[in-house]
């Protein structure tokens, strides 16, 4: 597993190769298995993405650890500087120049173990309170249809606050989910109501150097042709057991 060493949250985290005159700043977040920090170092989907880009790319790109919310307005008020990664949406698609698509993540509704509402259709979500967590577009969708949404700092907050009976369900990506099912007993259904799917994208400055953008979508686009990315994320997925039929 490919891993970083990271000094502090604040950090800027950067390989050493050749500069091109522009620095691009992807401002990520923990979010496992996507981004994992264990002591210094970090790790997972996302940082396996982003080593393939710089090398592929030959762009001059730095990683820095943020919370999601500062990681976000950081990409919108900052040129050059990015938010790595974030789903892809409406409500965001005029805030941002977009590298896309990374990959497609699947959401899901989780409750308890032994109490749950049967569910059925996405008006159905409107009888629970449903957790999430600062910045995360599934929590903007949730509250778009008239849900009531609990946001939490992070999404495995957002779970032990189901657990702690704080709210009555959790949503989740299922790769996220099944990280968290793998590493805590938190008494959580395993398999959830699958609901909704969208894309994460790395969201740029929409006055980031033109140049730069245009050369990293073209190494994201090669590399998904070569089935890089799709392998990174299938074995992160075997690994943490993801059951893709829900």
């Amino acid at each position: 597993m490919a891993t970083l060493k990271a000094s502090c949250l604040s950090a800027s985290l950067a390989l050493s190769l050749p500069a091109q005159g522009v620095e691009l700043v992807f401002n990520t977040y923990l979010d496992p298995p996507y981004v994992i920090q264990d002591q210094r170092e970090l790790a997972g989907v996302n940082i396996e993405v982003y080593e393939l880009l710089k090398k592929h790319s030959n762009l001059d790109i730095s990683i820095r650890l943020l919370p999601l919310k500062r990681a976000y307005l950081m990409a919108l008020e900052s040129p050059n500087n990015c938010v790595f990664a974030i789903e892809r949406s409406q409500a965001r698609e005029s805030s941002f120049t977009w590298i896309s698509p990374m990959y497609i993540s699947r959401y899901a509704i989780y409750q308890p173990q032994q109490s749950f509402t049967p569910l059925s259709s996405v008006a159905d979500l409107q009888q629970l309170k449903i957790g999430s967590y600062l910045g995360s577009g599934i929590g903007e969708y949730l509250e778009s249809l008239g849900v009531e949404v609990d946001l939490a700092k992070t999404n495995l907050n957002s779970a032990k606050k189901l657990q702690r009976q704080r709210t009555q369900a959790w949503a989740s990506d299922i790769l996220s989910s099944a990280y968290v099912h793998y590493h805590y007993s938190l008494g959580i259904q395993k398999q959830g109501f699958d609901f909704y799917s969208s894309l994460r994208a790395i969201a740029c400055n929409k006055d980031s150097d033109a140049g730069a953008l245009q050369k990293l979508q073209t190494s994201l686009n090669q590399l998904q042709k070569s089935g890089k990315i799709s392998k990174i994320l299938a074995s992160y997925e075997q690994q943490y057991q993801v059951d893709l039929g829900l």
